[in-house]
């Protein structure tokens, strides 16, 4: 394949950009506009040489009858293409072939190249759909409905691979927590989700991380069957029967407390959070000292006394009674939790709130925009994989899209088909044809002036591979 038409063409357009109004102050810009149209006339060029190619060659005569030429328009990650494409009839079969469409591996009527597929869902596990709608594809938008569509067919998913930790800690943590998502049929769904973590990295910094922390989230599976998948984590990673204690802390929901069929022999922390902000603070109403005296006697099985003094709360509020007797039961049932909060072991407070707002819920939870169940579940496989720091590479979309281990055999089927070869040098006597006829920017001093010069004459040695 010759690549000096493109180069010819290319440096027409080069002309037509710098010829006009040059100056330092829109240098950049001009550079960066003939950088982008050269790159997809590139991309424009490649196919094109490709059907070519094949509709000149001997093997298609024998094989294939000619059936139409028509111009195709796609959306890449580097722009819009236009692009011919030619289509075939097997002459023994009748079968419908079209050699772009495989090497692009495209649907019929997919307009969307795999890879601007790729550089969206890429995008969404960065910031939400609408900022990838706008932002993921250079020189070009889709709408949000697009991503969310491309996100909703990934059925895939990644092999994470976990390896054996070398350094068994004592101490285990465990939190766990829910996300809320509107669904687009109506309705709140409930996702369980949860971090594992060996406790704090540095005890002494002020700017506290948590040690080989982990992520999970689902939208499809239940609080039982997360607890399933948690455990699998943990045993491949460590050695359960030698840990000293497992802490799983949380708000104290019963889907939470069902870790006791994985982890029997774990303890329940409440989320001192819960604890405090949620439950004692509607009950006393920011009265520090009722609340530090109903603390005192919760930590010390003085259960008549704490309800004494919630009853006494409730004379003064007796519109808010039937609140604030649930608020009182429900720390009532917890009492094992909020006093495993004072467990010598136990030296890292539940932080599920933060870690939950940053991984998931100010993508799910905060969006205007309701989800597909699939497509919830599939933006939550996304963040997951985010937060445990797994960078997506075009090999883990194609599982995604199409199933596990589809990205090696799509790329044999392609390989058969394309197989690209160039090696076209630039002479020199080519060389003094590729000029930009434009006048340079003048810039502040005469060195800057001349090293400028110097950087744009034509050299002697240039030669394109």
């Amino acid at each position: 394949m010759t690549i000096i038409p493109l180069i010819n063409e290319i440096t027409n357009d080069f002309n037509e950009i710098f010829k006009n109004n040059l100056s330092s102050l829109n240098l950049e810009s001009k550079i960066r506009n003939a950088g982008d149209l050269f790159t997809l006339k590139l991309y424009e060029y490649f196919l094109t040489f490709f059907d070519e190619r094949f509709k000149k060659s001997e093997e298609r005569k024998k094989e294939f009858n000619i059936k139409e030429t028509r111009k195709r328009t796609l959306i890449t990650s580097i722009g819009v293409i236009t692009i011919n494409s030619t289509s075939y009839i097997n002459k023994e079969t009748g079968e419908y072939f079209v050699p772009l469409r495989d090497i692009l591996h495209l649907k019929p009527y997919q307009r969307l190249t795999n890879e601007a597929e790729y550089q969206l869902t890429k995008y969404s596990m960065e910031e939400n759909m609408s900022q990838a709608a706008k932002h993921a594809l250079r020189n070009t938008q889709v709408s949000r409905s697009t991503v969310s569509k491309k996100i909703k067919v990934l059925d895939g998913s990644i092999n994470e691979v976990i390896t054996k930790s070398t350094n068994q800690p004592n101490i285990l943590y465990i939190e766990m927590d829910e996300i809320h998502a509107n669904l687009q049929k109506g309705g709140n769904k409930i996702c369980p989700c949860a971090i594992v973590h060996e406790g704090y990295e540095e005890d002494f910094v002020k700017r506290k991380k948590l040690k080989n922390i982990h992520y999970f989230a689902s939208s499809k599976l239940t609080y039982e069957e997360l607890w399933e998948v948690i455990f699998d984590y943990v045993d491949k990673k460590y050695d359960i029967d030698k840990f000293k204690v497992i802490f799983v802390s949380g708000d104290g929901a019963n889907g939470i407390k069902s870790y006791t069929n994985c982890f029997p022999n774990a303890k329940f922390v409440l989320d001192p959070f819960h604890y405090f902000k949620k439950h004692l603070n509607y009950i006393f109403k920011g009265d520090i000292e009722l609340r530090n005296m109903a603390d005192d006697y919760i930590r010390n099985n003085l259960l008549d006394d704490f309800k004494t003094l919630v009853n006494y709360q409730i004379e003064n509020y007796p519109e808010q009674q039937k609140q604030m007797k649930e608020h009182m039961n429900y720390i009532i049932n917890n009492i094992d939790g909020i006093k495993n909060q004072k467990d010598k072991d136990y030296k890292v407070h539940c932080s599920m709130e933060g870690h939950v707002n940053q991984a998931f819920a100010r993508y799910i939870t905060s969006s205007p925009y309701g989800f597909s169940e699939q497509g919830l579940e599939n933006k939550l496989k996304l963040l997951v994989y985010k937060a445990n720091k797994i960078d997506l590479t075009i090999k883990d979309y194609y599982n995604l899209k199409y199933g596990n281990d589809n990205y090696e055999e799509i790329n044999i089927k392609i390989k058969k088909i394309c197989n690209i070869k160039y090696d076209q040098k630039l002479s020199s006597n080519h060389s003094s044809e590729y000029k930009i006829n434009t006048s340079l920017p003048i810039l502040d001093s005469p060195s800057e002036n001349n090293r400028l010069k110097e950087m744009t004459s034509i050299r002697k040695d240039i030669y394109v591979i």
